[in-house]
């Protein structure tokens, strides 16, 4: 069974989008068959580095693979919040932090507007 601190790597290759490192708040739904369960599980989190494509984030507790989530990620530079739909693609122990995990997850469903927002975003500030 492959070490789920080697995925990451792997993820981080197969990226298209540009990336830039910020941190911003991100609150994060966990999602039962695409639903938000009865009893509602909410999770704080901060990006790392964030694509139009999708977020790298730190959190206190660690999301298993697949797991899908809405969430809200608040671009603190333009004051604005972007909604999607995402799934973990990959989680990591933080080697800083040992209360800490570092989860890639890639954007399934956003919004034409928030897409657009987060390209601008991302090459404003990489450019």
């Amino acid at each position: 069974m492959r070490n789920k601190k080697e995925a990451a790597p792997h993820f981080r290759e197969r990226r298209g989008d540009s990336r830039i490192n910020e941190e911003d708040k991100v609150v994060i739904e966990l999602l039962t068959n695409g639903r938000p369960p009865a009893d509602k599980t909410i999770i704080y989190a901060l990006t790392k580095d964030i694509s139009p494509g999708g977020v790298r984030l730190t959190t206190n507790m660690p999301l298993p693979v697949n797991t899908l989530l809405k969430m809200e990620i608040v671009l603190s530079q333009r004051r604005r919040a972007v909604h999607v739909m995402g799934i973990v693609r990959w989680w990591a122990r933080s080697m800083n932090e040992e209360e800490l995990f570092e989860i890639g997850i890639e954007f399934i469903k956003i919004s034409p507007d928030n897409k657009m927002l987060l390209l601008e975003h991302t090459y404003k500030k990489s450019g």
